[in-house]
């Protein structure tokens, strides 16, 4: 087979297989495997996919009756990388430039990337994720209809010491295989509930984060199955299982490469600029909340009994606001955003995030005083209540002027759309627990 000379992130190498995709809203990575020679040729005359994807459900469905044809597509040169999977194979990322750009999640983060830099700024970003690895293979899970699913890992306790040794051969091989896919793997460890483990990913810009991000739950998935596991992002597995989190943390840098969010003269060390980024996050996020939190399920999360904040509010170092602050060092200072779940998006909280923080210096939002004691505990302001069904948040997404503004109508119509036919498949279904609690007592 003939090779194609690829380079990415500043090397070049040869591969015989490229594996070429294009992310849509459920975090899928929709892919087509291309001969070295046919990758060639996709570099140099261009490559189209189908314009189907920004409509894709997670049960493969599509929300809307349209005609779907192919659409010219760009490959990101820069984003091509290893593909542990398989020998001499690559993987390349391509965004649509087309029509379709304007509604597609990667495409939408590029485009406010552009604004930042615009301003003279660069986002940098890393991404915290929460799993849970279930001793259950895509077959069992099947058979047992979801229900019932056995925890991998079951003696795991928070931050434990046992389990990382004890599971070494198996959590090992998994951090070494994503960094061998390029995925910056700053630390794992063991996290809340049986089978439950922690990945912070090390921060990059913001694009590229995204793209780690993405790819860091794919090929998790993926090297879970291998291992006739199942890993879950689900942000509520089940009442048994603690929420899951997929946080994200932002900072900007001037041109010149300073730290633009710190300010060692302030009593909290964060800069006016970095409050406003901070109060136009605080301020956005009810009515962005549809762009983090995509699922019916995501809502479950959000709730008492798990660590999950509840509120737009901050603090400084403070683990239960929605943002938490730190300001340790101008190197460390950025703003985690705490009230995602692991069912996030990457690319679309990321242009959430980074659109709303522009939008707050932009205007000069005031974050308000930070929290000192618990923030799920503390009332948010009047106005800044945050929707409780993914029926509301998109309702507030699509009447939002600042939305629309920062995202463009198009992008805010269609996903508002996506996220309203995701809230119906579920009105439309009974669950057993419905029969259970009204079959007999009606």
């Amino acid at each position: 087979m003939q090779g194609s000379s690829i380079c990415g992130r500043g090397q070049s190498e040869e591969a015989g297989t490229v594996h070429v995709g294009i992310f849509d809203f459920t975090g899928a990575f929709r892919e087509k495997r291309l001969s070295g020679s046919a990758f060639s040729e996709a570099l140099t005359d261009g490559w189209r996919f189908i314009d189907a994807l920004p409509y894709w459900m997670h049960d493969d469905s599509c929300f809307a009756e349209k005609g779907f044809k192919d659409e010219a597509v760009e490959i990101d040169h820069e984003s091509i990388r290893s593909y542990p999977f398989e020998p001499s194979s690559r993987l390349a990322i391509a965004d649509y430039v087309g029509p379709t750009s304007v509604i597609s999640p990667r495409a939408l983060l590029r485009r406010v990337v552009r604004k930042a830099e615009a301003s003279g700024f660069e986002a940098i970003a890393g991404f915290e994720f929460e799993t849970i690895f279930l001793d259950e293979d895509g077959s069992t899970v099947r058979d047992k209809k979801w229900t019932g699913l056995s925890a991998a890992l079951p003696h795991n306790r928070c931050w434990s010491g046992v389990a990382p040794a004890a599971d070494a051969s198996i959590l090992a091989e998994i951090h070494e295989q994503l960094v061998l896919a390029g995925i910056p793997i700053n630390h794992h460890c063991m996290e809340l509930g049986p089978g439950c483990v922690e990945y912070c990913l090390a921060p990059e810009p913001i694009l590229q984060a995204a793209d780690n991000a993405a790819l860091f739950k794919v090929f998790t998935k993926a090297l879970a199955r291998r291992r006739s596991f199942t890993a879950s992002f689900m942000a509520q597995l089940d009442d048994g299982f603690p929420g899951l989190g997929g946080h994200i943390s932002i900072s900007l840098r001037a041109t010149s490469g300073e730290a633009a969010f710190f300010d060692s003269s302030d009593p909290q060390r964060l800069s006016a600029m970095g409050k406003h980024f901070l109060g136009g996050v605080l301020k956005m996020t009810p009515e962005l909340m549809a762009m983090f939190a995509p699922t019916v399920n995501s809502y479950r999360r959000l709730r008492q009994g798990n660590w999950a904040p509840r509120a737009p509010n901050w603090g400084i170092g403070n683990y239960s606001c929605g943002v938490r602050v730190v300001t340790n060092s101008p190197a460390e200072t950025r703003l985690e955003f705490r009230l995602p779940g692991a069912d996030v998006n990457a690319h679309v909280v990321a242009s959430m995030m980074l659109g709303a923080g522009l939008w707050g210096i932009n205007n000069s939002a005031d974050p308000g005083p930070p929290v000192d004691g618990n923030g799920r505990l503390t009332d948010p302001l009047a106005g800044q209540e945050l929707p409780t069904s993914l029926d509301e948040a998109s309702r507030r997404l699509a009447t939002s002027s600042v939305a629309r503004e920062l995202f463009g109508s198009a992008f805010v119509d269609h996903y508002a759309a996506w996220c309203r036919a995701e809230a119906a498949a579920f009105h439309a279904h009974v669950s057993a627990f419905e029969r259970a609690r009204y079959l007999e007592a009606l």
